[in-house]
């Protein structure tokens, strides 16, 4: 199989280049920019270089990874968001229908208001911030194309040094010296192995699964929860304070819903779910990138 990815540079890139070259398919790994040899530049918002690409590499199916999803740059920057989350998953779409192949999207829980417990797949989102109206927008694009494969991720976790997410903030502080942790306990989600999130990507290509899913770990957590089990597995001596979001309104200041979880009903009401608890995956998350945790 030949896949063209956009925006593959970051640390779920990295899970899914490694995943399907290991596999023997063969991948045009793109991003904004060349951070790895077996990258190409190439800018999602630029269709022209998309279409060139893609009449040149002739792939069975374009994956879209790019996106800005710091949400306090959105906030800023909401001109260039648009362009890139939303705009960028308009052209992927357009390319998909030209050239009748698959088109997997990737979405977030960010796109519900976090009004409710939890959110099955056909939920209705309500996004509350600029990055979560145009991650939901690059949804609407997807769709637009008849073999979408749209899958709402949860909170990521993975890929070691290329880890930019909530478990490598937590390790950033250990690192500098930190013993004790201010994590807030009331924000909800559910964390999500880019390991097997990729798994779930392949699974969904394999079985032409098109449509738009839930696709998120086992079992649900608070910040909290997560920094105390990633203190555990590292056998460390550090304490973690519960604190209100309140306590990082300075730094973070785009809204959040105060629950992100997700449940994964049309992924088991087909037999396609193939994710692990959250437990499970950091645990393995850990023991693989001992060299990065110490």
């Amino acid at each position: 199989m030949k896949l063209y990815v956009l925006g593959c540079g970051g640390m779920l890139g990295d899970a899914v280049y490694k995943h399907f070259t290991k596999e023997g398919h063969d991948v045009l790994a793109t991003d904004l920019y060349r951070s790895e040899p077996w990258l190409s530049a190439v800018d999602v918002r630029e269709y022209h270089s998309m279409h060139y690409d893609m009449s040149e590499f002739n792939p069975d199916v374009i994956v879209n990874l790019a996106a800005l999803t710091d949400l306090e740059y959105c906030e800023g920057n909401v001109s260039e968001s648009v362009h890139t989350n939303a705009g960028g998953s308009g052209n992927c779409a357009l390319l998909a229908s030209k050239f009748d192949i698959p088109y997997v999207y990737i979405s977030t829980a960010g796109i519900f208001d976090g009004k409710e417990e939890r959110y099955d797949d056909f939920a209705v989102p309500n996004p509350m911030c600029v990055y979560g109206k145009t991650k939901y927008w690059g949804e609407l694009a997807a769709q637009s194309t008849p073999k979408h494969i749209v899958l709402r991720c949860g909170w990521q976790m993975g890929s070691g040094p290329k880890d930019k997410k909530f478990v490598h903030k937590i390790w950033k502080q250990i690192k500098a010296g930190a013993t004790e942790l201010n994590v807030v306990k009331d924000k909800q989600g559910t964390p999500t192995y880019v390991k097997d999130f990729t798994l779930q990507i392949a699974k969904m290509i394999d079985e032409h699964a098109y449509g738009v899913y839930n696709a998120v770990g086992g079992g649900e957590a608070s910040r909290y929860d997560v920094a105390v089990e990633l203190v555990r597995l590292l056998g460390l001596n550090v304490k973690v304070n519960e604190v209100p979001s309140s306590f990082w309104d300075k730094e973070y200041f785009a809204p959040r819903p105060a629950s992100e979880k997700l449940i994964t009903a049309k992924l088991n009401a087909e037999g396609l779910n193939i994710m692990r608890t959250w437990q499970e995956s950091l645990a393995e998350y850990v023991t693989e990138y001992k060299e990065f945790f110490s």
